[in-house]
């Protein structure tokens, strides 16, 4: 389905006549033996052609669903190889991926997909401590649109179809049939902001989106990049995913776990950049000795975090900050010292000279902060009547929910508090009413109230009039089929706890 902008916008400088499964193409034709993906456990080499040729198989396996055109796929997959994968084999079978974040369980999931009439969900059998194949099962019984479920990794529960063996399965590279002439300006992925509005991106809304990083973090095809984000958001799309498949370097997806894995995984894919959330950059080039690596460190924020004085990545060759607000867009440049990021530009912002800009950027006559651009989305997504949506103006901005003040003389922007009515916790951002609605829901006695967490930068707690306690809340809370970033928490994360 292609998405008709809602009002006139900027020019895209980075749109084409190709979907990303067909730039993975011609990755494969330009370079067939190339390191493309570290593809650890994986029945295919991690070169171009091995990668292309894994890509096709699970499609043509995804193709035998029968969906229908544009159908809409969940991906719950995490910072994962088959995360990639299953986005690239899902476009090639012209069907659309809706990315959902790790951290939500049956009643996340299940309003998310409702809302945009999912027919199919993937996910691990086992992730972020949870049988997360097995919550699938039970999202497709009680939603009637689901008509399959797949899984990887280890045996499949009962409803699932196991999609492992689908990447060595034998055959020539799959073509779509009914390819629109259009096609990159189709919608290529969902995600969702905070309070459930579901937004739509075309490839070559994507392709903007990741233009920015890609210019700040100088990657090329000689480049090798780790991601550690979850791909089911903006913020891991935009710095790993499309970077990735636009440049031609050379990938891992890892989420940040341990030092020691991490490390293992930068060696093992000879890294030269890697991207993480900001908030554990620092400490995570300490803990795994990759201070002495030289890598460029895409630093990731949520705004209104990435503002004024920050701390240095020791170690980083370069520091590139990539500031994301929320799912409505990003913008990413080379710190200008060690410790301050770089002002958010007022108006229109190049990525780089010559140019044109991704990005603009305006203060409405509330004191909120908006923007329009190629970066961001172009129109509402289509979804179901009930489903929430986003807010565009006339001029085609969408509010962020964050307070701003312009300064004209220097050209510049600068924040306030927190987004209006929204818990960013780690990478999850949730709407309070959405919050205090399932504490309701779930029958916990006492409300939440949002309080700064040094590593998540937000933490959600009960209130002080609560009668249960935030361990019997958490589990009332899981019962009830909620997520873990909605449970409260009574002191401050540990370091063990990192999330992207």
């Amino acid at each position: 389905m292609r998405l008709a902008p809602f009002a006139a916008s900027l020019p895209n400088p980075a749109a084409g006549d190709r979907t990303l499964d067909e730039i993975l193409a011609a990755n494969a034709a330009r370079a067939p033996g190339g390191f493309a993906l570290l593809a650890r456990g994986l029945p295919f080499s991690g070169d171009w052609t091995g990668v292309d040729s894994a890509v096709s198989g699970l499609a043509a396996t995804f193709a035998e669903w029968a969906l229908g055109e544009d159908a809409v796929v969940g991906v719950q997959l995490g910072s994962t190889p088959e995360a990639a994968l299953a986005c690239l084999a899902l476009w090639r079978a012209g069907l659309t991926p809706a990315m959902l974040p790790l951290a939500w369980r049956r009643r996340e999931i299940t309003a998310a997909l409702a809302s945009i009439g999912a027919t199919a969900l993937i996910a691990p059998v086992e992730g972020g401590g949870a049988p997360l194949a097995q919550f699938a099962c039970e999202i497709a019984a009680g939603l009637e649109t689901i008509r399959f479920v797949g899984c990887f990794g280890g045996p499949a529960p009962d409803g699932a179809t196991p999609l492992d063996h689908a990447f060595d399965r034998d055959g020539a590279r799959h073509v779509r049939p009914d390819r629109p002439e259009d096609a990159a300006d189709h919608i290529a992925v969902v995600t969702f902001e905070a309070g459930g509005a579901p937004v739509a991106r075309s490839h070559n809304d994507l392709a903007a989106a990741a233009l920015g990083p890609i210019l700040a973090m100088r990657l090329t095809a000689g480049s090798s990049l780790v991601s550690t984000l979850d791909l089911a958001g903006l913020a891991g799309v935009a710095t790993g995913l499309v970077p990735w498949l636009l440049s031609g370097a050379g990938a891992a997806f890892h989420p940040v776990s341990t030092a020691a894995a991490l490390k293992d995984v930068v060696r093992a894919a000879d890294a030269t950049h890697i991207a993480l959330p900001g908030r554990v950059a620092g400490e995570a080039f300490a803990d795994s000795g990759l201070d002495e690596a030289g890598l460029v460190a895409v630093a990731v924020w949520r705004a209104p975090d990435g503002r004024g004085a920050a701390a240095d990545i020791p170690g980083a060759s370069v520091i590139v900050d990539a500031v994301a607000f929320g799912e409505l867009g990003m913008f990413a440049t080379v710190r200008p010292t060690r410790t301050r990021h770089a002002p958010v530009p007022l108006g229109p912002a190049r990525p780089a000279e010559r140019v044109a800009p991704l990005i603009e950027f305006k203060i409405g006559d509330d004191g909120r902060l908006a923007l329009r651009g190629p970066a961001c989305p172009q129109a509402p997504c289509p979804s179901q009547p009930a489903a929430p949506d986003l807010a565009f103006d006339p001029q085609g901005f969408v509010e962020t929910g964050l307070a701003a003040v312009a300064d004209p003389a220097a050209g510049h922007v600068a924040f306030g508090g927190r987004r209006r009515g929204v818990a960013q916790i780690g990478g999850v951002a949730l709407a309070m009413p959405d919050v205090e609605s399932a504490y309701r829901r779930a029958g916990v006695k006492g409300l939440p109230t949002l309080v700064d967490d040094p590593l998540f930068g937000a933490r959600l707690t009960l209130a002080g009039t609560a009668t249960d306690n935030a361990a019997a809340a958490a589990e009332t809370l899981d019962a009830a089929g909620f997520g873990p970033a909605v449970a409260p928490v009574e002191r401050a994360a540990e370091p063990a706890r990192k999330t992207a």
